[in-house]
């Protein structure tokens, strides 16, 4: 499949992915510790569905790539943990607009780490999407940052590693491996790390099973289609770099969901005036 397609398969997933975890933050009453683990275990589960379809499990190149694997890893337990953290206070759309300063972060690293580079067409396109962000973040005079915001923007950080770690093993390690190493190995380092605060979420969960596990479910398997989509379009593609910085348009398309399927109709016009723009920008971006 045309590395094209795949990002944008990649991008509606992720933005499909933001209403899963809105729903789940908003209906699932545990710590954001606790639905990182539940999150990361059951896309790992997902993903072993999705094994025969990315060419089923070969661990060959994983020992090389250890290091990459484990930054990956790392980052992934701690920008979970902040983002569950920071999405509380924060309705769909208000987050991914706050995430998508991944953009900033992902063409840096891409630049440093995957020695991509970036016509001034390209970079003109990034400046549009980044405006079409803050175009959306302006209020009443000024652009605020609380401590739930703050929350976001760590994580995209973090994020942007992953994004970036996961290009750079994304030719010496096959889609099997990196799926399952990023989702169980994700969830089993938090399960490992908090135990105890897990552990005392254990009883709240069993009281609201049925809806924790829909709620679980439809998160982790935008999740899962989203890590699938993203990854062999790093493979295909000629500069994995640019799909780094293609992914973070999932933003617009996210407060565009949020609108249709959360109700969240406040400054429905700058939202749709940024999305146009941040359209503009992607089509930039891309050629």
């Amino acid at each position: 499949m045309n590395w094209i397609i795949l990002t944008v398969l990649a991008i509606v997933s992720r933005a499909t992915y933001s209403l899963g975890t809105r729903l789940l933050s908003r209906n699932v009453t545990v710590s954001p510790i606790t639905l990182s683990f539940l999150l990361t275990f059951t896309t790992g589960l997902l993903v072993l569905l999705f094994n025969p379809l990315v060419g089923g499990l070969d661990f060959s190149g994983v020992k090389s790539n250890l290091f990459t694997l484990l930054l990956i890893v790392i980052t992934s337990v701690v920008g979970n943990i902040v983002y569950f953290a920071g999405q509380k206070k924060l309705d769909a759309g208000v987050t991914q607009i706050i995430f998508s300063s991944i953009l900033i972060w992902g063409g840096i690293l891409s630049v440093l780490f995957l020695e991509s580079t970036f016509s001034i067409q390209q970079v003109v396109g990034m400046i549009i999407l980044l405006t079409a962000i803050i175009m959306i973040q302006y209020k009443k005079g000024k652009i605020s940052l609380n401590k739930s915001a703050a929350y976001i923007v760590l994580s995209a950080m973090l994020f942007a590693f992953f994004q970036v770690g996961s290009a750079q093993v994304s030719s010496m390690i096959s889609a099997a491996a990196y799926l399952l190493i990023t989702s169980f190995g994700t969830a089993f380092a938090i399960l490992i790390i908090y135990f105890n605060t897990i552990k005392k979420d254990y009883a709240p969960l069993r009281t609201h099973l049925k809806s924790t596990v829909h709620n679980l479910f439809f998160a982790s398997g935008t999740s899962s289609l989203y890590m699938v989509f993203s990854f062999l379009a790093y493979k295909d593609a000629p500069d994995r770099g640019v799909v780094v910085v293609l992914l973070t348009s999932q933003v617009i398309l996210s407060v565009l969901f949020g609108i249709v399927f959360l109700k969240e109709r406040k400054n429905i016009t700058m939202k749709v005036i940024a999305g146009v723009l941040a359209l503009v920008a992607g089509i930039l971006i891309k050629t």
